[in-house]
């Protein structure tokens, strides 16, 4: 913020070197126009512009069946319908840390699975993490240290925008120009290969200091091409055996001789936008490279995700249950089982559904098998009205917080840009709590 600025009232002002929440990247120096109420971003990217923006027009009130409430009526509503539920759900989780604090002790005391809206990634992830581990690098060694990059699947930029700029930045150019890698010769210059694809001319613009080749294969020969790739690093015959053309895998045969001579190989992917079923593939063999390259050299993987914090929802999960996300809690227990509790499959024995999401406006999942419950942010719209409403304020707009970057390593603190008027994702959840105990 600008020295010796307020955050209430006065004239506009501009507020700089701000953390995003939203993607996952934890880029930290966005900035915006703050005039009262209303925040006009300056610079960011397509998608945080439009999660900041905000005008001066008044919040919604809470709505209990359609009908404007207050806060304290919403909440205690909230709290009835839960004190009736037998088997609650918590889909979204879509809230700062804090936020998820209060809603994990809501559902401890109410019973209820939980899971996030982002967490089909993760969870392919974690098939392969959890049978036989990996090596990850962090945002700070990708930036760093990597000298060969090969992308599996869509360009990232698809859905993590400023992903190369902050990855595999030159020197002198873009806004993270000045931050330089430390270990990358010439200066900075990379080579970037793309198994999938094709990159959007914005990523081509980025990339174009580096040495960038595409390995153009349809969406479903992504996981193929990835298998073959860890092959011809592993010295095993593919001659006849993947279906792919025999120029995709003679440019597959040159991109595994590069791997082996590189310095620090770093594998990427976002598993949210492979398909289901071979998104454990594309992490199985990422993973299984870098096995095979760390023995002559270094390699990491460096998996895509963290959108609207779900990597904290994922370490606070962990922390409080020794469970990850997809997990039922209550009566003092906990059951981590990942094929009943993802969202879409609790809400078939769900009898109430309570969804969060604070971060944008994405809507409750379809559910008509009992009453529902969303905290969420102020401009969502319903496809059916909830029986119980709350709006509530956004992380790193209305009120501080903190968040975890898609790497795990870094919680990032959130600040306030202008005067509250909504509650927080924990004021909400803490007063519901509080009625609930009190048997509302």
């Amino acid at each position: 913020m600008t020295s010796g600025e307020s955050i209430t009232g006065g004239a506009p002002r501009t507020v700089r070197d701000i953390v995003c929440g939203f993607c996952g990247l934890g880029c930290d120096d966005l900035e915006v126009t703050v005039a009262g109420r209303a925040i006009t971003p300056r610079t960011a990217c397509a998608e945080a512009a439009r999660l900041l923006a905000r005008s001066d027009a008044p919040p919604p009130s809470p709505r209990i069946d359609g009908v404007p409430a207050s806060f304290e009526e919403a909440a205690a509503a909230a709290a009835g319908h839960l004190k009736t539920a037998r088997s609650a759900a918590f889909s979204g989780l879509g809230a700062d840390l804090e936020g998820l604090r209060r809603l994990f002790d809501l559902a401890m005391a109410s019973g209820a699975s939980l899971d996030h809206a982002a967490s089909g990634g993760l969870f392919a992830n974690l098939d392969r993490l959890a049978r036989k581990g990996w090596i990850a690098a962090t945002l700070a060694e990708v930036r760093n240290r990597c000298d060969v990059m090969v992308v599996f699947g869509d360009d990232p930029a698809s859905a993590f925008s400023r992903f190369f700029s902050r990855a595999v930045p030159v020197r002198g150019e873009g806004a993270d120009g000045d931050a330089a890698p430390l270990f990358v010769t010439a200066p900075g210059r990379r080579q970037i290969a793309v198994v999938g694809g094709p990159l959007s001319e914005a990523s081509r613009r980025v990339l174009a200091a580096h040495e960038v080749t595409e390995v153009t294969v349809a969406e479903q020969d992504v996981a193929t091409a990835a298998s073959v790739l860890t092959a011809l690093v592993a010295g095993r015959a593919v001659d006849g055996l993947s279906g792919l053309p025999e120029t995709t895998v003679a440019a597959l045969a040159a991109l595994a001789e590069q791997l082996k001579a590189a310095r620090y190989a770093v594998f990427t992917w976002n598993a949210a936008s492979l398909p289901a079923e071979d998104a454990p593939v594309v992490a199985g063999a990422a993973s299984e490279a870098v096995d095979v390259l760390s023995v002559t050299t270094r390699a990491a993987v460096f998996p895509l995700g963290g959108r609207d914090n779900v990597t904290g929802a994922h370490q606070l999960a962990l922390w409080r249950f020794g469970y990850p996300l997809r997990t039922a809690v209550g009566a003092g227990t906990s059951r981590h089982v990942p094929e009943l509790y993802s969202t879409a499959a609790a809400l078939y024995d769900a009898d109430l559904l309570l969804h969060t999401s604070a971060f944008r406006p994405d809507a409750p999942p379809d559910f008509d098998r009992g009453p529902v419950i969303a905290i969420a942010h102020p401009d969502t719209v319903f496809a059916r009205e909830p029986e119980v409403f709350i709006p509530v304020g956004t992380p790193g707009v209305d009120y501080g917080g903190h968040v975890f970057r898609m790497d795990s390593v870094v919680c990032l603190p959130l600040q306030a840009l202008r005067p509250a008027e909504l509650p927080s994702v924990a004021e909400a959840a803490a007063a519901i709590l509080v009625l609930f105990g009190r048997g509302a």
